[in-house]
């Protein structure tokens, strides 16, 4: 049972994390009252004040030492600062040795998941480019070949996805043998329907467009066929029907992608007709462009 003074006391302290006043919330937690006991226990007991700490990276590496030597959760601080995207506190937490075996995967699922959804794409490539390093420094040469790590590795791909970061995305796809895995894991298991479907769902067109330029057209040809037939990820469904979350933005994404293709495919055809026009016969040329012309103009 936590006592008013306690509440309160972790009210200021709570505040003090906020504003990033550390050394203030250092003596903070280390005043102990011998009435109600010491403040930093209670702290270590909510858990709230930790992931605020982890956010704000290095500055609050004092306090979360004074955290974790109470008792609180290593595992969770190293997903907190993961999440987001604090590499100079990943840093400094393995190089005191707070990691264990299940660390590597933690930090690179909780990376991700920050990707989703907080969108900050350069940071969480910053991680992501720890890991390649800090993969034989700290996790003696982590290795995920197993069905369960492949799965793991897709979908924190499908994540970063999901919140745009795409050049996140072209890194792990450019460093999956570096990152520990199976160097085919990506090429195919990369574009696979569920993973487009979810990008159709959240209206992801930018990291649509990347896909677009890794894989070609079968991408359009996964939206399209999305589109027409309706989602098979049971997971994303609400009711009998799915509701697409930007169906309208899609539509138009994938319109104006079809446009740019075609004349793309309009302007090879003037193109390879302008090397043969001397062997065709007298008027015919100039029909065959005009008629290009208009098809183009119609787009």
């Amino acid at each position: 049972m936590t006592t008013e003074h306690e509440s309160d006391g972790f009210q200021r302290a709570f505040k003090l994390a906020e504003e990033h006043k550390f050394d203030e919330l250092l003596e903070h937690l280390r005043v102990d009252d011998p009435r109600y006991g010491r403040l930093v226990d209670t702290c270590v007991r909510d858990e709230r004040l930790l992931p605020v700490c982890a956010r704000a990276g290095v500055p609050a590496l004092e306090v979360i030492e004074l955290l974790v030597e109470h008792g609180a959760n290593k595992r969770y601080v190293f997903k907190s600062a993961a999440f987001n995207a604090q590499v100079g506190l990943l840093e400094a937490m393995c190089i005191r040795k707070w990691h264990s075996d299940d660390t590597y995967p933690d930090i690179l699922t909780a990376a991700a998941d920050g990707g989703a959804q907080l969108g900050n794409d350069s940071a969480v490539r910053d991680v992501f480019q720890w890991l390649t390093i800090a993969r034989w420094k700290h996790f003696g040469g982590y290795r995920g070949y197993d069905e369960d790590a492949l799965c793991m590795l897709v979908e924190a791909f499908t994540d970063v996805l999901r919140g745009e970061c795409v050049s996140t995305g072209d890194f792990i796809m450019n460093n999956v043998e570096y990152l520990g895995f199976d160097e085919s894991t990506l090429k195919w298991k990369g574009i696979s329907l569920n993973i487009v479907e979810i990008l159709v769902e959240d209206g992801a067109v930018k990291s649509l467009d990347f896909l677009c330029k890794r894989f070609g057209e079968d991408i359009l040809r996964i939206v399209e066929h999305v589109i027409e037939h309706g989602s098979s990820v049971d997971f994303y469904n609400t009711g009998t029907e799915w509701e697409w979350a930007r169906h309208t933005e899609i539509e138009r994404w994938l319109k104006a992608k079809r446009i740019k293709d075609h004349k793309h495919h309009l302007m090879n055809a003037m193109a390879t007709l302008d090397t043969v026009k001397d062997r065709l016969p007298e008027g015919a040329f100039l029909q065959i462009v005009t008629s290009l012309q208009g098809a183009y103009k119609g787009m």
